[in-house]
């Protein structure tokens, strides 16, 4: 393929060849926290209209005939015995107080909906490594940022790994991502929509191309391009939101499945003194609420770690300093065995004939306490070129591809270098030494310790499968 060395002639191709897609969804830049971590300022509160409750017993299992009691209350909408979790619709307005009097109740909170959202040495591209061939390559800089290529290079490209992908569904049909895609195992828990999606930018369609989009000569191309991926639908392609008790019934899905790596490229923000930010308004509830909601999902994460999953999320996208502002939570990216992924973007590469990749992007979030790695997530500076391209959903003979930016992207970049060490490594892998691989040959951007916005450095994919 024509790698363009002239700006113009990049710009003139992309924009005859390529649909540009907006930052849509939790792709997009949300608004500041109010505050920025002082409890006092939030603006006006609403309430919450909820219509499910989340129900967690206190022994993480269900006990024997504990839903047919739990009836009594409400009609049961889902439950998830390898967590102790059971979501219910309640007959009226006290069922939530009757049931928090149950022997068996931990808690019982309103199931609250969630979003989507420099090497240590130059090492050359050689000119006829597997992604030069693909049609879309000149405009993935993220590639080369990561220094992908160069564990294609060295025979690493995911093979016998599984990617499990918790967001809004993939596009069964697109020559990308459907060779490796696991339609069997692909599943929806959004209720009324399947997990092969319809036309248009989709989030993770366009997640799913990051990681994994084949080598086949045609398109984009991903960081793992021989990764299995397996589409689990937990948000709705329409709102873009889901129930978080959705997600948790997601993760353990994957883990029941076979997952060795978990992508959620979604997330929400929450104040500990139990108020939640919903579409950049802030919605009040009860004190104790954040905290169990964080009890549920935890339960769900080290469940799938236990079960052999390494769990990937997005940092997000607030422009949020997570370090001295711990009244404020960060689900997933905050949850123990979560690796928390911040973004990094370039300033008009295609201009700079020695460009860096590894500036922070203006939405990301940031903090020691919460950002384990970095990756490439891009930046709106030079539109569209410092975005992330990848796969759109399309019709039958129809396909897209858009640029778009945010931690929605920069998370699957980890997700995919996961892949590449399992897949090195024969398969099912431990999770903790894949985090600690993933760690030990990130590129120290900023110091040689853990930094605000890179944590422990930007994810290199060579080092990470050659050291």
């Amino acid at each position: 393929m024509k790698i363009y060395n002239s700006p113009k002639r990049m710009i003139a191709a992309c924009l005859t060849g390529l649909l540009v897609a907006a930052l849509l969804s939790g792709c997009q830049k949300e608004l500041p926290v109010p505050g920025n971590g002082d409890d006092a300022v939030y603006g006006e509160l609403k309430a919450a209209s909820i219509t499910n409750l989340m129900v967690l017993t206190k022994a993480e299992t269900l006990p024997a005939g504990f839903e047919e009691q739990l009836a009594a209350f409400g009609e049961i909408v889902s439950t998830t015995p390898e967590i102790g979790m059971v979501v219910i619709q309640p007959k009226n307005g006290k069922a939530q107080a009757q049931i928090a009097k149950l022997q068996e109740v931990q808690a019982v909170v309103p199931d609250l909906e969630i979003q989507m959202i420099n090497p240590r040495e130059a090492i050359e591209v050689t000119p006829d490594h597997i992604g030069s061939n693909e049609t879309f390559f000149a405009y993935q800089w993220n590639m080369r940022a990561i220094y992908a290529p160069h564990a294609w290079d060295a025979g690493y490209t995911g093979a016998g790994a599984r990617v499990f992908i918790l967001d809004s569904g993939i596009d069964a049909d697109n020559p990308d991502l459907a060779p490796n895609l696991n339609t069997t195992l692909s599943t929806s828990f959004v209720a009324g929509e399947t997990y092969d999606v319809a036309n248009g930018f989709n989030h993770g369609t366009h997640v799913a191309g990051i990681i994994a989009a084949a080598d086949n000569q045609w398109g984009a191309i991903g960081v793992a391009p021989h990764a299995e991926l397996v589409a689990v639908k937990v948000l709705s392609e329409v709102t873009g939101k889901g129930s978080f008790s959705n997600i948790n019934r997601g993760l353990v899905y994957a883990a029941d499945n076979g997952a060795d790596v978990i992508n959620m490229s979604l997330g929400a923000l929450l104040n500990r003194n139990g108020n939640y930010l919903v579409d950049g308004e802030w919605i009040q509830g009860p004190a104790n609420l954040v905290q169990f909601v964080i009890v549920a999902q935890q339960r769900a994460v080290n469940y799938a770690v236990k079960k052999g999953a390494v769990v990937v999320a997005s940092a997000g996208n607030d422009e949020f300093n997570a370090d001295g502002s711990g009244s404020y939570f960060k689900i997933p990216a905050d949850l123990e065995n979560v690796i928390a992924v911040s973004a990094t973007a370039p300033n008009c590469w295609v201009l700079d004939p020695a460009p860096n990749f590894d500036l922070p992007a203006s939405y990301t979030n940031y903090g020691k306490s919460l950002v384990s790695l970095a990756a490439p997530g891009g930046n709106n500076v030079c539109h569209p070129f410092d975005l992330i391209l990848s796969n759109g959903a399309g019709g039958p003979k129809t396909y897209s591809f858009y640029f778009s930016g945010g931690t929605s992207m920069a998370a699957p970049h980890v997700t995919g270098v996961a892949a590449l060490i399992i897949g090195k490594n024969g398969g099912a892998m431990n999770p903790v030494a894949v985090k600690q691989q993933l760690i030990k040959t990130a590129d120290k951007i900023d110091g040689n310790g853990v930094s605000a916005y890179y944590g422990h450095g930007r994810v290199n994919a060579y080092r990470a499968v050659t050291e």
